[in-house]
């Protein structure tokens, strides 16, 4: 229990007390239960709904987010509404969500700035036909266009300089070009700064790993053949 305690789970039972504690042992913890949710962003409808959901995590908890299940078959299962087949949420990039857990990665906080927030957006767009904060695509490009808004720059190009030197000691990223655009290399340019902070979030290896699995490599303009010309002497 001390393990758990860690991530805040008694402060989370007691702010939630309709959510229960359905399973623990060492490898995971499984909460099960009631959430209300009455709010209403200005410029958009008032969601008044209670939800039932199961949130799922395990023993790495720093490493790997929870999953989070609807319960009651509120959700539509498919990509649309960011729910798969087994009623768990598509909650963001995992980047984007461990970035806003920086400084408070405790289960509370997870839920509180997460969770509410895709429970609020998904609930408008099921039930007022639109996302309040606007929706990302699905896939690559959706990831292309969530990453240019957090790293600043812009087009995949850009982005993969930036997770590339993300992946990479200081002074071996500092020697490539910067993602910023500015023609110069990365340790020239104050863009260095803004960029290191990415690296309190994860480490090394998981910007590599990510950036192999997740994006298909540029495609490099394919160089046309001269042909050398001759004179014909007849």
């Amino acid at each position: 229990m001390k393990h758990w305690n860690n991530i805040g789970l008694e402060e989370f039972l007691a702010a939630y007390p309709n959510i229960r504690l359905s399973d623990i042992n060492a490898d995971r913890v499984e909460l099960l239960g009631e959430y209300q949710l009455k709010a209403q962003l200005d410029g958009s409808n008032l969601i008044d709904r209670t939800f039932y959901l199961r949130i799922v995590c395990t023993s790495d908890y720093h490493k790997k987010l929870p999953t989070v299940y609807d319960e009651a078959g509120y959700f539509p299962r498919n990509q649309d509404f960011h729910t798969y087949a087994d009623g768990s949420f598509c909650l963001g990039s995992e980047l984007r969500i461990k970035s806003v857990l920086n400084y408070d990665s405790s289960l509370t906080a997870f839920f509180d700035k997460v969770v509410v927030r895709f429970l609020y957006a998904v609930s408008h767009r099921i039930e007022f036909g639109s996302f309040p904060y606007g929706e990302l695509d699905h896939g690559e490009k959706g990831l292309i266009d969530d990453y240019a808004e957090m790293f600043e720059v812009n087009g995949k190009a850009s982005v993969l300089l930036a997770l590339k030197a993300l992946g990479l000691r200081k002074r071996d990223a500092n020697k490539r070009p910067c993602p910023c655009g500015c023609a110069s290399r990365l340790g020239r340019c104050d863009y260095r700064l803004f960029l290191n902070k990415f690296r309190y979030i994860e480490r090394r290896r998981w910007f590599r790993t990510h950036l192999a699995e997740s994006f298909t490599p540029l495609q490099k303009p394919k160089k046309r053949s001269r042909r050398l010309r001759r004179d014909v002497v007849k």
